[in-house]
C-alpha cells in the first residue's frame, strides 16, 4: 500500500510541474497511471474507467487553483481572456461530463487527435514570435477558432483528461500572447473546467452501485489524495522552471509535451495505456 501512495504522490508531483509550466492541468500525467494502478488493484470493476476520469478532474481542479494562484502572484493571468473563455470552458465541461458516456469513445478520441495534430503543426510551421502582443488587445478573440477552441476544450477536458491549454494555448499564441499570460489564462480556465468537470462526475455517480469504498460518486478519495498532496509540491517547481527558459524555448516545450499527449493518445487508441 505503501508503494502504491509514493506512485501515487510521484506522479502528482509530475502533474504539478506540467501544470504550472505549461497550463494544462496535469490531466495526462495523472490519468494513465491511475488507471494502471485501479486496475492493479482491482477497483472499481466496471466503474474503473469513470473513477479515473473524475478523480483526475478533481486532481486537475486543486492542483491548477494552486498554479492559477501562483501565476496570478506572478501578474501572468489576463483576467479579460479568462472571462471570455470561462462561458464556453464551461459549457463543454458539463456537457461533457453529463453526456459524453453515449458517445462513441473512438469519435471523440479522433476527433481530439486532429485537434492535436493541427496544434502542432501549426506551431512547427509558425513564424517566430518577435513581437509579443500586449494582453490588452481582445480583438483577434472571436470567430470559429474562439468558439471551437473554447468549447472543445472543455467538452473534450472531461472526457479525457487534458486541460484547455491543449487546444486554448496554440490559439492564444497565434495571436502573440506571451507563453506567462498563455500559461496563468489557461492554469485558471483548467481549475474551472476542474470544478465543473469534476462535479457532473461526483453527481453522475452518487447512485452508482458497485463503487469502492472510500468513493464520493466517481470521485476515488484515497488517489485524490495522494495526487492532489503531489501536485501542490510539484507547482511551485514549475513556475520556478518556466520562469528560467525564455518565451520561444518555453513554446517549443510545449510542442514537446503536446506530441507526447498525441503518443499517448494513439497508444490509447490501439488499445494501450
Amino acid at each position: 500500500m505503501i508503494e502504491v501512495i509514493s506512485v501515487y504522490v510521484a506522479s502528482g508531483v509530475f502533474a504539478g510541474i506540467v501544470a504550472a509550466m505549461f497550463g494544462v492541468g496535469g490531466g495526462f500525467a495523472v490519468a494513465p497511471i491511475l488507471l494502471t494502478l485501479l486496475t492493479m488493484q482491482q477497483i472499481g470493476g466496471e466503474h474503473t474507467m469513470h473513477l479515473t476520469v473524475g478523480t483526475t478532474q478533481a486532481v486537475i481542479l486543486v492542483v491548477s487553483s494552486y498554479s492559477a494562484v501562483l501565476r496570478w502572484r506572478a501578474k501572468d493571468t489576463n483576467l479579460q481572456l479568462v472571462l471570455k473563455f470561462f462561458p464556453l470552458v464551461a459549457i463543454g465541461a458539463i456537457l461533457g461530463s453529463t453526456f459524453g458516456g453515449i458517445m462513441p469513445s473512438f469519435l471523440l478520441k479522433a476527433l481530439f487527435i486532429f485537434f492535436i495534430v493541427l496544434s502542432i503543426a501549426r506551431g512547427l510551421l509558425s513564424k517566430r514570435i518577435t513581437k509579443l502582443q500586449s494582453g490588452s488587445d481582445l480583438s483577434g478573440v472571436r470567430g470559429v477558432e474562439y468558439w471551437l477552441s473554447g468549447s472543445l476544450s472543455g467538452f473534450l477536458g472531461s472526457l479525457m483528461g487534458p486541460g484547455p491549454a491543449v487546444l486554448v494555448a496554440p490559439f492564444l499564441r497565434k495571436l502573440r500572447f506571451s507563453m506567462a499570460t498563455t500559461v496563468g489564462t489557461c492554469s485558471t480556465l483548467a481549475a474551472c473546467l476542474g470544478l465543473f468537470a469534476g462535479g457532473g462526475y461526483i453527481v453522475g455517480g452518487m447512485y452508482e452501485t458497485g463503487l469502492p469504498a472510500w468513493s464520493l460518486g466517481f470521485l476515488y478519495l484515497p488517489a485524490f489524495v495522494g495526487l492532489a498532496a503531489g501536485g501542490l509540491v510539484g507547482a511551485p517547481f514549475g513556475l520556478a522552471l518556466s520562469r528560467r527558459i525564455n518565451d520561444h524555448l518555453q513554446g517549443r516545450l510545449y510542442l514537446v509535451y503536446l506530441a507526447v499527449v498525441l503518443v499517448v493518445m494513439l497508444y490509447n487508441v490501439h488499445g494501450g495505456f
